[in-house]
């Protein structure tokens, strides 16, 4: 069940209805924390608190997001028991992760050679490039006193 729900989607007239309605009611949110219970007039008024508009603008924001999912997640949910033509099933993408490695890469693909790797004090090293060596800078220490 929950592959199918994950790896589908709604077929095309009826995934307009249910984005509709899910915008619908995320509207219907923003008009009711907006309008009706006069956010928007007492941010506009400037008697919002700080805290109103430091806590409860991101509140309202988030919640109609959460809004949005949860009523196209649950038509979803419901389109699938009782109207399952109107799913489409899209690949599932699992049968592209393996455990085994292309019979094309050779057995040591994974391994460095020894060449390869970065020498220990080679000058090249992005930590050592301007920076000088102890025997010099001690070196100059002794010859400036």
């Amino acid at each position: 069940m929950l592959c199918l729900f994950r790896n589908s989607r709604i077929a095309f007239p009826l995934s307009w209805l249910v984005l509709a309605l899910s915008l619908a009611g995320t509207f219907y949110w923003l008009h009711f924390a907006f309008i009706e219970k006069a956010f928007l007039a007492k941010m506009l008024a400037g008697e919002a608190l700080f805290v109103d508009l430091l806590l409860g603008l991101p509140v309202v924001l988030v919640f109609a997001l959460v809004i949005y999912a949860m009523i196209f997640w649950s038509l979803k949910v419901v389109i699938i028991f009782l109207w399952p033509s109107q799913i489409i099933q899209l690949p599932n993408p699992t049968h592209e992760l393996s455990d085994e490695l292309d019979p094309s890469l050779e057995e040591d693909y994974w391994q460095r050679d020894e060449a390869d790797r970065p020498d220990a004090e080679s000058p090249n090293r992005p930590n050592q490039l301007n920076q000088p060596s102890h025997q010099e800078s001690s070196s100059k220490r002794d010859a400036s006193h």
